[in-house]
């Protein structure tokens, strides 16, 4: 196993987690679609990958696509054909409806989502299933339905997609329409078509901060947690056997003890640490200064996501009281209660409803909960990571 400290890993790359793998296949057996939902670098993408790799080694179809990238529901239609086109499904109707989708493009200069489906107007068309590109793409689907072989349809960043869309014209409405159309989609064609969302931003905070929770209520939601004590110990092996650079059970437990919440990056990058160090035994000494180095301000660049994410998926309010909580927290490794945050809060808010910081802050504790930032113990607020804490107050505080 190699030391990836960026990219998702897969093939020999990829930490087996049977019972997470397991517990996907068995839900999409029982024909559920799936919102995984999980903290930031847990390893969403790389066990979704794996899950994909072991759908097409069964002899199904299981396609994976990052739709980042994809600014509006044309975009995101082109990325669906794209992906269903490089497994080779149904050709001819693929070929055909990419030709509508670039032409849509060519000529695209509005668009109006309808509630069936993305209704990007081209005019008539011979083919009634073509008249729109939503229908256009539900061709498709007609034709995986009337088929013997199931498909996969792995969806990764869906929230960033919709971040992008709801900043543009009628970008709420939008949402909406989409989303809808997604979960129509969805229940329309269920024989042989399975989903599963995942992403950096969970969709089920996405949607619960715009009431929009109705659109992913037949999804079946199942938590990725970071790996137990355990499975870090096996890591860890396997990662200092792969480099070269074996380290034994107390070197192990050493730096699991320090990154205090095991997520496969944060072991990753201790350990990348290590082998730029040069030292050619990791022991007690080695590790410390590993930490020490990746903590200082030339690396923490690589903690940056965690703080602009908070800009990209909130709005200025929020994002603002979600810093300053966190500034806040970074200054107390044992924790702080819920009031002491609040009262943190209203020291620069004296103007402001107390009841309205109140409900901001409760709202915005479940989601940094949810995303990672946060751990909840017996009323106590605390950051989650020991590498996080430590960046966001180097960052934040000193």
């Amino acid at each position: 196993m190699r030391n990836i400290t960026g990219s998702p890993v897969e093939h020999d790359d990829f930490f087996d987690r049977p019972r997470d793998l397991a517990r996907l296949q068995r839900e999409l057996s029982n024909g559920a679609n799936i919102l995984l939902t999980a903290p930031r670098r847990v390893g969403k993408t790389s066990l979704v990958l794996r899950l994909c790799e072991l759908e097409r080694q069964a002899g199904r179809s299981a396609v994976f696509m990052n739709v980042e990238g994809c600014h509006d529901e044309l975009a995101f239609a082109e990325k669906l054909v794209d992906g269903l086109n490089e497994i080779g499904l149904h050709p001819e109707t693929l070929s055909r409806v990419s030709l509508a989708f670039r032409k849509a493009r060519q000529a695209f200069s509005g668009m109006k989502v309808g509630a069936a489906g993305v209704d990007m107007e081209m005019g008539s068309a011979e083919d009634p299933d073509h008249s729109t590109l939503g229908r256009a793409l539900e061709s498709i689907f007609r034709k995986i339905e009337s088929s013997e072989k199931p498909v996969l349809l792995a969806i990764d960043e869906m929230p960033e997609l919709l971040l992008a869309l709801g900043r543009q014209e009628h970008g709420t409405e939008r949402v909406s329409r989409l989303l809808h159309w997604l979960r129509a989609l969805r229940q329309t064609y269920r024989k042989n078509v399975r989903w599963i969302f995942l992403g950096s931003i969970g969709l089920d905070s996405f949607v619960d901060d715009r009431n929009l929770r109705k659109t992913i209520n037949d999804l079946s939601s199942t938590h990725l947690e970071a790996l137990t004590v355990e499975e870090a110990d096996l890591f860890l092996a396997r990662l200092g056997d792969g480099a070269g650079l074996p380290l034994d059970v107390a070197q192990r437990a050493l730096i699991i003890q320090r990154v205090g919440w095991p997520l496969p990056h944060h072991l990753q990058i201790v350990f990348h640490a290590l082998v730029d160090s040069g030292c050619k035994q990791a022991d007690a000494t080695a590790v410390e200064s590993a930490l020490t180095q990746l903590l200082q301000p030339s690396n923490l660049s690589q903690f940056d996501t965690w703080r602009q994410r908070l800009d990209e998926q909130f709005d200025q309010s929020d994002a603002t009281a979600a810093k300053d909580a966190l500034r806040h927290l970074c200054q107390h490794a044992n924790g702080r209660s819920r009031a002491q945050v609040l009262n943190a809060l209203m020291s620069t808010r004296s103007a402001a409803d107390p009841a309205v910081i109140e409900d901001q802050l409760s709202r915005l504790l479940l989601m940094l909960q949810r995303d990672g930032y946060l751990l909840e113990n017996q009323g106590s607020y605390a950051f989650r990571s020991f590498l996080l804490r430590e960046y966001w107050h180097r960052r934040e505080v000193r």
